[in-house]
């Protein structure tokens, strides 16, 4: 194994900004884009389209990695051990068979969407992007839906999701 010289390590930790900031502004730009121009029929297509994006995601990682473990719990484990885990540092603060409740108060994109005027724009803006964190688990557990009670683009501190199965 190589280990990166400082000036690489920058050089990576440069170019890994740069994409946050491209991701935050195409995401932005496109959800607003879409909602202005189609409503409320915009909104339900953003939050179809990035469910279906999370599902395949999700499947894709259950088959990649060979997981056999299904179920509400199973999601705790998969959200605690993903890649953007210390992009978001993500907290479990419950977790049983049928609910699920993470929380975060680090978000690599709120700045950009405050710069952006999306919060102004479109307030319920993280309530539907987060559905294709909804759409990853559901790959784990399709009877799941999701809340958003607070976020941070509608100024709260932190962002919880709360992931319920429905009767």
């Amino acid at each position: 194994m190589r280990l990166l010289s400082n000036k690489e390590d920058k050089s990576l930790e440069k170019e890994m900004e740069g994409l946050k900031e491209t991701m935050a502004i195409y995401l932005g730009s496109l959800i607003r884009e879409v909602v202005k121009e189609f409503g409320d029929k915009g909104r339900e297509v953003v939050k179809e389209a990035a469910r279906k994006g999370g599902l395949w995601q999700g499947k894709k990682y259950i088959s990649d990695n060979n997981i056999k473990e299904r179920g509400t719990k199973a999601v705790a484990d998969f959200f605690g051990k993903m890649s953007d885990v210390e992009l978001f540092k993500i907290k479990n603060e419950e977790a049983t068979d049928k609910r699920y409740v993470l929380k975060t108060d680090i978000c690599p994109y709120i700045e950009i969407w405050r710069e952006m005027g999306i919060p102004e724009d479109l307030p319920d803006f993280c309530i539907l992007a987060t559905h294709y964190d909804l759409g990853l688990a559901q790959a784990f557990n399709p009877k799941l839906k999701i809340k958003l009670p607070e976020d941070m683009i509608r100024g709260s501190s932190s962002c919880t999701y709360v992931f319920e199965e429905e009767d």
